[in-house]
């Protein structure tokens, strides 16, 4: 073979290889007020999904960002991260969800990569 050849070769495997690659990218939500926080203690039979979700106002039919499980392996949350979701939900704070979207069987969950809480 000869230098053209594998050079041809490799960049097309390089690419083959490029698009396997899944990469986790987030996404931001609109600013919003939270709607809703559901927290799953480990005796919850739901617990090994997901150890709970919040609910923004302004997509709460929709969608619900989630934290920890099988729904969102990797992606937990800290106790003083979900006291401050709590917190910002209480004082009717606005936050900015970061998420990434996972798939579980065949299924998209949207899971909680960080936030931003503002006033406005």
């Amino acid at each position: 073979m000869n230098r053209r050849a594998l050079l041809v070769a490799a960049a097309g495997a390089a690419i083959i290889s490029c698009s396997m690659v899944k990469v986790a990218v987030a996404d931001s939500t609109a600013t919003s007020s939270i709607a809703q926080i559901k927290l799953l203690e480990s005796g919850d039979a739901n617990y090994k999904l997901f150890h709970g979700a919040i609910w923004l106002d302004y997509d709460k039919a929709q969608y619900n960002y989630r934290w920890g499980g099988a729904h969102c392996k990797g992606f937990d949350l800290s106790d003083s991260t979900i006291q401050l979701l709590f917190a910002s939900f209480k004082s009717e704070y606005n936050v900015t969800i970061e998420y990434v979207v996972n798939e579980y069987k065949s299924q998209q969950y949207r899971c909680i990569t960080g936030f931003t809480v503002s006033k406005t």
